[in-house]
């Protein structure tokens, strides 16, 4: 694999060069900028670890147009997690298999175009946890994925009107 190859992975797993530092357990982000600018012959540990990575968010993109594909409806809400706490929190399973919301980002847009390209109409919605937790409390509900979905459609159509 050549230094750019390397790079273009990290960047495409939408991984700064510090969250990639701490993703492989280097120590410093200069290791990262070593081997993306200097030995080609970068350690093959590491391009199977992002390559692994990457392999897991297109296993979860097929798992979501799977999803897509079993429900009558054309549209669908995707959720992103902005932080780490509440991706962790409400995705705990997910959150293990991708690690951060920056790589959970490229998952939902990856979701996103593979949706798209069947002919869904997909609208990406931000969580509040916040704004949640309050709309959770005053309908008496528990969360679930299902809650999580229709609180976001509520979100969208009081942003579209």
């Amino acid at each position: 694999m050549s230094k750019t190859e390397f790079q273009k992975l990290r960047i495409n797993l939408g991984m700064s060069r510090t969250e990639c530092t701490t993703y492989l357990g280097l120590k410093s982000v200069e290791e990262i900028v070593f081997l993306e600018n200097g030995d080609p012959k970068v350690h093959s540990r590491y391009r199977e670890t992002l390559a692994r990575l990457d392999s897991v968010i297109e296993t979860a993109v097929l798992t979501e147009v799977d999803l897509f594909t079993q429900n009558a409806e054309r549209d669908i809400v995707l959720i992103r997690f902005l932080n780490d706490d509440e991706f962790a929190l409400y995705e705990p399973e997910l959150f293990e298999g991708l690690g951060s919301a920056s790589v959970h980002g490229v998952f939902i847009n990856r979701s996103k175009l593979a949706i798209e390209r069947i002919g869904g109409d997909v609208t990406v919605a931000f969580m509040d946890s916040e704004f949640y937790e309050a709309w959770l409390g005053v309908n008496d509900f528990d969360d679930s994925l299902e809650l999580r979905v229709s609180w976001a459609r509520q979100q969208i159509r009081g942003l579209a009107k």
